[in-house]
């Protein structure tokens, strides 16, 4: 009985470190919010009411005539289309221009395509808040054309009229999201733990056998 007893803690207490272990590896997305940057908050300030946000350090990308073609576009197509105009910059986001944008979607709770402008370098988009038919551009451009008004207005075209449903799927595309992650922890804790346990008290019945010898 006692050998039972000893064979069950061993094994308890192995599983509960397989699972703190697995745990430790398989939610490493789990993670407390991060501060927003103040150039992300200050394009959301501007885009909770408007669909073209210029940065200072952008000023003249484009003319005053161009700025009022580009939001009458935005604010027109279906879904609406938000453009971030701005140097890209690691102080802007997280490091990726789909962080930012979501970032700045979430500030606005205002859906559709986010479009950055990184003049005479790369357009980016990536939808917020939807999810459906799929557009999307990624360009680092061979010049500064391919940033220019007219550039940023046909990519405004072409998102116009895609199939759409508000409500985005932002689970992991591994673990299926926070919830997936903790349930995915869980599950390869157990089992590794339990796994672990057993191997343990096996060796451990094992030393006690010889011992009896």
């Amino acid at each position: 009985m006692r050998r039972w007893i000893a064979g069950l803690l061993i094994t308890l207490v192995v599983a509960a470190g397989g699972g703190a272990l697995a745990w430790w590896l398989a939610t490493p997305d789990v993670v407390p919010e991060r501060p927003v940057p103040e150039r992300a908050r200050a394009a959301a300030d501007v885009l909770g009411d408007a669909h073209v946000y210029v940065d200072p350090s952008a000023a003249g990308t484009y003319t005053d005539a161009e700025l009022a073609q580009l939001e009458a576009a935005a604010a027109a197509s279906d879904p609406q289309v938000f453009v971030v105009v701005w140097p890209a910059s690691r102080e802007a986001g997280y490091g990726s221009p789909s962080d930012v944008l979501h970032r700045i979607g979430d500030l606005t709770g205002r859906h559709g395509l986010y479009i950055q402008v990184d003049p005479g370098v790369e357009l980016y988009t990536s939808d917020v808040g939807i999810e459906g038919e799929h557009y999307s551009i990624y360009s680092a451009v061979a010049d500064a054309t391919q940033t220019e008004a007219p550039a940023v207005l046909q990519a405004i075209d072409e998102n116009d009229g895609r199939e759409y449903e508000v409500g985005e799927d932002t689970s992991s595309q591994y673990w299926g999201g926070t919830g997936g992650t903790i349930a995915a922890g869980l599950t390869i804790g157990g089992l590794s733990g339990v796994g672990a346990g057993l191997l343990g008290l096996a060796v451990w019945a094992f030393v006690r056998h010889r011992r009896a010898a």
